[in-house]
């Protein structure tokens, strides 16, 4: 198994999921309580579809794409204001720059898969569904 390291640790460690939740901030609490009520309304409409259910699935996952690009958005901005107002770090800005990136993106890479899953889980859903209710 390969593993890639962003940043060199003293020793050799495999990244955990708890540090790819804090890497994202606030912002991935915020995520993850938005996206476990949508995953469980699209398993509920993949098993008995119903339109109520869809506009439900649809309003919260435009709230969870918002809040994913607030987050992102948010995250960039402190990195910049941070590298850019702390001269230690800005002796080495693309470094932290990148590495502040990296981290921001965590945002965009657990809504995305919420959104993914939650959508697959829909794709099922109006599978199932009578056509005469589309």
């Amino acid at each position: 198994m390969t593993t890639f390291f962003v940043t060199h640790a003293a020793g050799a460690r495999f990244p955990r999921m708890v540090d790819f939740l804090r890497y994202g901030g606030l912002n991935t609490w915020v995520l993850i309580a938005i996206g476990i009520p949508t995953l469980i309304m699209a398993v509920k409409f993949a098993r008995n579809a119903d339109p109520q259910r869809l506009s439900l699935i649809r309003a919260l996952t435009r709230a969870l794409v918002f809040s994913t690009v607030a987050g992102a958005a948010a995250n960039l901005m402190v990195t910049a204001f941070r590298v850019a107002h702390d001269e230690e770090l800005y002796k080495d800005a693309l470094r932290f720059l990148l590495i502040g990136v990296g981290e921001s993106l965590s945002s965009v890479i657990l809504g995305s898969v919420i959104a993914s899953v939650t959508w697959i889980l829909v794709a099922v859903g109006v599978r199932r569904m009578p056509h005469d209710t589309l």
